[in-house]
């Protein structure tokens, strides 16, 4: 299922391809898709000569593009199309030779006058936000470049085996011994230097945009394969002629003074991959597109492509078709496993699933976008792409790219004044921690107004769902209000059986009252003591109740008493002082009842 959205409201739905499926609310899937890709850590983007028409830069199958060009412009050429001028057998003459150079020297030309388009400035701002993997280019204008881009195709190390011997040197690497690098298979893991091992290669920097059929740059030579600026051989190709390599004519010109016989010297050719030959740098664009589809285990692309861009192209060249089909197999089977047209990552890369038929928008709602198709007509035969896009955008590529700009912007400005408020924040924090240090009283921070009027102080809710509200319990005094200084005075009575003293309880403080019982110490007479203790006892004593860690206490809790609480009776209330046994028992034998 592929969701249809256009760019222009006043669009008509295609009748065809049947998978797709149309967006009752296409605004919404348009947000979703410029979200996506904004939220992508590791987009890649598939580019075709789309994107550079805007710039001056014809493209190719359209009714005014190059090929059907070419074809008016060249009639007694009895050209089938103007892609008879893009294909391997052009050298095969030297009309077709003559007339392949003229119109590279006028592509050259075209290509230094163009400009960065929106959609290139788009791509240098998504690279600057640090969410662009790679670009994969069909363009060989290389505009790419100018936009601020890294462009063209690195050279890997090709050695895939480790070396026979050894270096048999035990002392510290040597600057000028031939460097062996061990980490073509992934440039990235290099393994630690160990003493007497030889300097390993540095690691290979990966191009932000990888051109997949060559560039207009560069010319080489097709015998010594050496390579050259075109710029320096443009009245060449103008005139229709094919410039000598410099390289074989210097080297033919070597033999010749040694003796050696002439092996013939090579000619320029333009660095453009055609129909019907090898890319030369095959082999690097190749082992770049594996590590950004199955990741790396270091750096940015460590675990792979999330999200897919196609834009600009009619896929209509084989290898460009199997790279974006594997590349939306790698991004469909990371972000929708629970899906069902995916299987679970750890069986592989998932295979599409069958058309879902009569399926509404409402299930691709809920679906995450990872694979975006965006040009005016949809790639075919149709039945190729099914259940390789997520969403068709239907339109132009620089009126997306504006919209890219603006949601950038946005969420720069957010991001602006984000960093503002906390900058605030930590000015006033600074401010306060410096008042404290001063000794200075903190500003207290006053209730202001409702400054947005739009958004109310407070939700009313409905009289039917309001609850009653309860009175307030009052608040517990202070301690500082609490009376305990001058509590009751506690009451000694003396039996003849028993010693009795009651402290009443403390009010304010939960002290419930204390009775201490206990037997008459000899030598002490049964005397009533209707007097109460003086108020220094009385003071001690509720000094030593309240500051009791275990008050208030239970009945279990054991109190004792000290020498000085009886010490401090005067001599009428005690006739005659009490024997240390006494002070003891009073010490280690008085319970809480």
């Amino acid at each position: 299922m592929t969701l249809f959205v256009p760019l222009e409201a006043s669009s008509p739905p295609p009748p065809t391809p049947s998978f797709l499926v149309h967006s009752e609310t296409p605004n919404l899937h348009l947000r979703k898709a410029i979200k996506a890709i904004l939220k992508a850590k590791r987009l890649v983007v598939v580019c075709g000569a789309g994107i550079s028409v805007s710039a001056g830069i014809p493209d190719f199958r359209s009714e005014s593009g190059l090929f059907q060009t070419l074809k008016r412009d060249n009639p007694k050429e009895a050209l089938s199309s103007g892609r008879d001028l893009f294909d391997a057998s052009v050298f095969n003459n030297e009309h077709t030779t003559s007339m392949f150079c003229q119109m590279i020297a006028q592509l050259s030309e075209l290509s230094q006058a163009a400009s960065p388009t929106p959609f290139h400035q788009a791509l240098r701002s998504l690279d600057d936000r640090g969410r662009l993997l790679r670009v994969y280019t069909q363009n060989i204008d290389a505009i790419e470049l100018k936009s601020g881009l890294s462009f063209g195709v690195p050279e890997f190390d090709k050695r895939r085996t480790k070396p026979r011997s050894k270096p048999k040197s035990t002392g510290p690497p040597i600057a000028d011994q031939p460097t062996i690098s061990t980490s073509a298979h992934c440039p990235q893991d290099s393994p630690p230097m160990t003493p007497g091992s030889r300097y390993m290669s540095p690691a290979v920097e990966v191009p932000r945009c990888i051109p997949l059929h060559g560039t207009l740059q560069t010319l080489h030579c097709q015998t010594c394969m050496h390579t050259f600026p075109l710029e320096n051989y443009v009245s060449s190709l103008t005139s229709g002629t094919p410039p000598y390599c410099p390289e074989c004519t210097q080297m033919e010109e070597t033999r010749q003074l040694i003796g050696k016989r002439a092996r013939g010297v090579g000619k320029l050719r333009p660095s453009v991959v055609l129909y019907n030959e090898l890319h030369k740098d095959g082999e690097g664009v190749g082992e770049v597109a594996r590590r950004d589809l199955v990741g790396c285990s270091k750096g940015k692309g460590r675990s792979g492509v999330d999200v897919l861009l196609v834009v600009g192209t009619s896929l209509k060249v084989p290898g460009t078709k199997r790279m974006v089909r594997e590349f939306s197999k790698a991004v469909r089977a990371r972000g929708c496993t629970t899906s069902r047209d995916t299987v679970p990552a750890s069986t592989g890369l998932a295979t599409p699933a069958p058309s879902p038929g009569k399926e509404s928008a409402t299930s691709a709602d809920d679906s995450p976008i990872k694979s975006i198709y965006l040009n005016f007509d949809f790639p075919g035969p149709t039945r190729e792409w099914e259940g390789i896009f997520d969403v068709w955008l239907q339109g132009d590529a620089q009126s997306f790219a504006e919209l890219l700009k603006e949601e950038i912007a946005k969420e720069a400005a957010e991001k602006e004044a984000a960093l503002e408020r906390k900058r605030k924040r930590e000015e006033e924090v600074t401010h306060l921690e410096g008042a404290e240090e001063a000794g200075l009283p903190k500003k207290k921070k006053t209730k202001t107004a409702n400054q947005n009027p739009e958004k109310p102080t407070s939700k009313r809710t409905p009289k039917g769902l309001q609850t009653p509200v309860r009175p307030r319990k009052p608040k517990s005094k202070h301690r500082e209000d609490m009376n305990i200084g001058a509590p009751s005075a506690p009451k000694i009575t003396l039996s003849s059986s028993k010693l009795t003293i009651r402290i009443p309880p403390l009010k304010g403080r939960y002290i419930p009252e204390v009775c201490i019982t206990t037997p008459v110490p000899r030598g002490l007479k049964a005397v009533q003591y209707p007097c109460t203790p003086p108020a220094t006892h009385t003071k001690h004593r509720v000094r030593s109740l309240s500051s009791h860690s275990d008050y208030p206490p239970s009945d279990a809790t054991e109190i004792g008493c000290d020498e000085s609480d009886l010490s401090e009776l005067s001599a009428d209330e005690v006739p005659d002082e009490l024997p240390r046994t006494t002070t003891r028992t009073a010490q280690h034998e008085l319970w809480v009842t």
